[in-house]
């Protein structure tokens, strides 16, 4: 079977290497001239473990990439994982994913069969306006969100918890069993099909991210009273946890969830709410305590120290989150931002590469924060970073522990501990003369 994926950002790459790594033949496509040639060269334009390998092994091969839409003439399944970035009133922004469509229609023959396969995330009746917009083709389409964990991606394509599939009527079987031919291998590893509408289909994927940030949300709220009263979050999560009922995934206070997906899809989704006259309590309330989390988490730092300005603070994390160059909705980049401000010098540090020259690149690309470039240093050494600081602020869930406290506490100017992700030893750390500040602990 031939398989075009349309699309070749996060989600497209892991979804052409994926099902190259399946052994169908595989063409992704993308109008970026340059990443579609360094692809073809076997260079990953993003950091994931295990992408790069799988993608030199199968490229020019089984699977290589094109500007052009012509392949999809010869496609049998065209996946669509374009971008649906948030765009300035709340909502999912479609144009990428409406731009594919028309190229699609205006390259593929109106008698030829096709399955269109919508992977990225938007909103509920996408997939239905897709179908109308197609009215007069052979098509089916099909909607089939991702659920991939930036850091553990690849590990997450080929070993989902679920595969969710829409279809426009689940009376019509040849879309569904094109689909399970897709996913045979999937199959074949017991892993739990859900066949279902267009509509549930795409609302799961939104309700499965809105309660995940919903937890992240709430114990970061309980957080602050564990702050005040001297309770320990870090055990009250743990006994939490036991319960099954409840879960130990996503109970880990801290400095709010970023990234391409939370932030992005519980906003999509109040505004899904309001669009239908519904008033979306608990989900407004989950957006904005993560709002509020980095401000209440930057109120300690400034309260500390009174004033911020000269001062020099190691930022230990850059990226959203662990193993991951991605800085978009990073809690560490919005932190950076607000001790800038402040008249503080900081030293950034992240154990990805990629992460690193990302921060760098960003900073010096954006003019708005050109200013900033004397005052922001990012570093590949971690001992480096945290020579001379007046305080060290751990933004990213990484297991600092590992690395040398007792050589730390002789560089730093002043021995503090803003532990943003609650991930230190404290009584170590404690031990060896450092003040520390966790999110309720």
């Amino acid at each position: 079977m031939k398989i075009s994926v349309i699309g070749t950002g996060y989600v497209g790459i892991i979804q052409a290497v994926g099902l190259a790594e399946f052994g169908f033949e595989v063409v992704g496509i993308d109008i970026d001239e340059s990443k579609v040639k360094a692809l073809n060269s076997g260079e990953c334009p993003l950091y994931e473990e295990g992408l790069e390998e799988l993608l030199k092994k199968h490229v020019n091969k089984n699977l290589t990439f094109t500007t052009s839409y012509e392949p999809i003439k010869d496609s049998e399944v065209i996946f669509l994982c374009v971008g649906t970035p948030q765009d300035k009133d709340g909502n999912a922004d479609l144009r990428f994913l409406f731009s594919a469509v028309e190229k699609i229609k205006e390259t593929i023959d109106k008698e030829d069969y096709k399955v269109i396969v919508i992977k990225s995330t938007v909103p509920v009746g996408t997939n239905r306006k897709v179908k109308e917009l197609l009215r007069g083709y052979n098509v089916d389409v099909v909607s089939n969100p991702e659920f991939l964990r930036e850091g553990i991606a690849v590990y997450d394509f080929f070993n989902p918890e679920r595969i969710i599939l829409g279809f426009e009527s689940l009376d019509k079987k040849k879309p569904i069993e094109i689909m399970k031919k897709v996913y045979n291998y999937f199959e074949g590893k017991n892993v739990p099909f859900v066949i279902t509408n267009w509509e549930t289909a795409e609302l799961i994927k939104y309700a499965s991210n809105a309660f995940l940030a919903t937890k992240i949300s709430f114990i970061n709220e309980i957080a602050k009273l564990a702050d005040k009263v001297g309770a320990d979050i870090k055990n009250i999560s743990y006994a939490m946890g036991l319960d099954p009922r409840i879960g130990n995934k996503f109970l880990n206070a801290g400095i709010g969830y970023g990234g391409s997906c939370f932030p992005k899809d519980v906003k999509a989704l109040i505004k899904q709410f309001e669009n239908n006259n519904i008033e979306p309590i608990l989900i407004k309330a989950t957006d904005r305590v993560n709002e509020e989390q980095i401000k209440w988490f930057f109120e300690k730092i400034k309260n500390y120290y009174g004033n911020l300005n000269g001062k020099t603070f190691a930022i230990l994390g850059l990226a959203f989150k662990p193993n991951t160059d991605d800085l978009r909705e990073s809690r560490a980049i919005k932190l950076i931002d607000m001790v800038l401000d402040s008249g503080a010098i900081v030293k950034g540090f992240d154990y990805v590469e990629k992460a690193r020259e990302n921060t760098t690149n960003m900073y010096k690309l954006n003019k708005s924060k050109a200013f900033y470039g004397y005052n922001l240093y990012v570093l590949d050494d971690l001992y480096e970073t945290v020579k001379d600081v007046d305080g060290i602020i751990i933004t990213v869930e990484y297991d600092f522990n590992k690395e040398d406290w007792e050589k730390i506490a002789n560089l730093v100017k002043e021995k503090v501990v803003f532990d943003g992700r609650n991930v230190l030893d404290v009584k170590k750390i404690k031990k060896l003369g450092f003040k520390y500040y966790g999110v309720g602990r």
